[in-house]
């Protein structure tokens, strides 16, 4: 392997980060970039992804085989145009790798001898949708994720003088990694709550006042529940802002969000292990940006995979080009979305969306219908009478026919649950054309959890 080639790559990413220590004004952490003309952007993605594209195909031989079954020479790779000529790569496809080479697989630059002597951190996916795929990431990559990150955090607002609590148990997924060292570079204290249960979670935040709490919606919810169960009330605690990552957060848990925690900013954190462990995306307060001298962004159709234009609903596919151990090339994520290239109030001129319907993998099929469970979400969540936690449970009846159930908890205030039940039953026939069967179980009984919540139980 070309240590030449190797040292090029990261020294072409070193070149294009500017501000590293600390954010040039108190707009933008990086005002050259992230307010850069489209045209020069353009220029900068595809000079990195020319030579991503060697640097993979000399460190990676998953991509090098790639490349080679689709007649594809690095060389043929000369600009951002050049970028639908190359394949996609799928989950599935890194499942095999794993499979065929463990246990890292080969889609990662870097070798056992490498990392052992300049390594970081490994982490894997969740598993949530496949086999936990493990990745492998140098000091470089802790430095690019430092810099990404607190590029974000600067853009929503986070300050020197806010202190934040992280809830997530420190394991091997790269939620909040990333997030903790930009922190640490903003200078903004960090209340560690690995290994605490909820209590002593909600206990942190009644007594360290913390002004930022990051957590998946679901425990953001869950964690407001527990402070009024200890009598302490969310509302007056002190937190102004909620960073939400690692689930969807539909408008409608959004307001649950600000109902359970008083007026506090609601941002999100976007990205995937695979191609985006860095700051992907994040929310300036207006839209989900995509730090796009950072990694490429693309949406394609669910269908034919064919490229799609900003405005056309599609599929996202993100390139990494700011990781020295895992630039994956055309990674499709999955989520549905629509970008946009209009102006934003905040003064970004990289890509924006409104926000992610949820993930084509958790999409689902129930007698011919398809919908997402971020939808059904949505749904559930503006009924003021129901709890903050459901169930979708796919079945089938005696019969053999396909069957929706969905649990959900009503507030202890609500005597008579059958009203809601029907408009439960209602509604979702009238945005869905679906019928559920609604089961009210009790209050508290439906599981919960600090990571991604699992509210599809499919036992067809």
């Amino acid at each position: 392997m070309s240590m030449e080639l190797r040292q090029r790559w990261r020294s072409l990413l070193t070149s294009h980060v500017c501000h590293r220590e600390a954010p040039a004004d108190d707009r933008f952490w990086c005002p050259e970039y992230d307010r850069m003309p489209r045209e020069r952007l353009r220029e900068v993605q595809g000079q990195k992804l020319q030579l991503a594209v060697r640097y993979l195909y000399e460190h990676s031989p998953f991509y090098r085989r790639k490349l080679d079954a689709a007649g594809i020479d690095p060389s043929d790779i000369r600009s951002l145009d050049d970028l639908s000529r190359l394949p996609l790569t799928t989950k599935e496809e890194m499942s095999l790798d794993v499979a065929g080479k463990p246990p890292f697989g080969e889609y990662t630059a870097v070798d056992d001898d490498y990392w052992n002597r300049h390594g970081w951190m490994m982490f894997t996916t969740s598993g949530t949708t496949a086999q936990p795929r493990p990745f492998r990431y140098t000091s470089f990559d802790r430095e690019m994720w430092t810099w990404t990150n607190a590029r974000a955090l600067w853009a929503m607002g986070v300050r020197p003088g806010d202190r934040a609590i992280l809830c997530f148990g420190y394991g091997p997924h790269v939620a909040m990694w990333g997030m903790l060292y930009a922190l640490n570079r903003l200078e903004v204290p960090v209340i560690p709550s690995g290994g605490m249960d909820s209590r002593a979670r909600a206990a942190a935040v009644a007594t360290y006042r913390p002004t930022v709490v990051a957590a998946t919606p679901s425990f953001a919810l869950f964690l407001a529940g527990v402070l009024r169960e200890m009598h302490h009330d969310p509302r007056r605690s002190g937190v102004r802002m909620l960073i939400c990552l690692g689930e969807p957060c539909p408008e409608a848990t959004q307001a649950r969000i600000r109902e359970a925690w008083g007026e506090v900013e609601i941002h999100q954190f976007y990205g995937c292990t695979e191609a985006a462990p860095s700051c992907g995306g994040y929310t300036c307060g207006h839209a989900l940006h995509f730090m796009e001298d950072t990694h490429l962004v693309e949406t394609v159709d669910p269908l034919t995979h064919a490229p799609v234009p900003p405005g056309t609903p599609g599929l996202v596919v993100i390139t990494n080009l700011c990781s020295e151990a895992s630039p994956q090339v055309r990674f499709l994520v999955g989520d549905l979305t629509t970008l946009s290239t209009e102006p934003c109030p905040c003064g970004r001129t990289h890509l924006h969306c409104p926000g992610l319907s949820g993930r084509v993998d958790d999409m689902l099929n129930v007698r011919g219908v398809t919908l997402f469970p971020s939808a059904v979400e949505d749904l559930l969540r503006r009924m003021p009478e129901l709890g903050d936690e459901f169930l979708i449970v796919l079945d089938r009846t005696d019969r053999g026919a396909e069957r929706l159930r969905l649990q959900v908890e009503v507030r202890e205030e609500v005597t008579d649950p059958a009203p809601v039940v029907r408009r439960i039953v209602d509604e979702m026939r009238a945005r869905f054309d679906v019928r559920p069967d609604v089961e009210v179980v009790p209050t508290g009984s439906l599981p919960k959890t600090e990571f991604k919540a699992k509210r599809v139980r499919d036992e067809r």
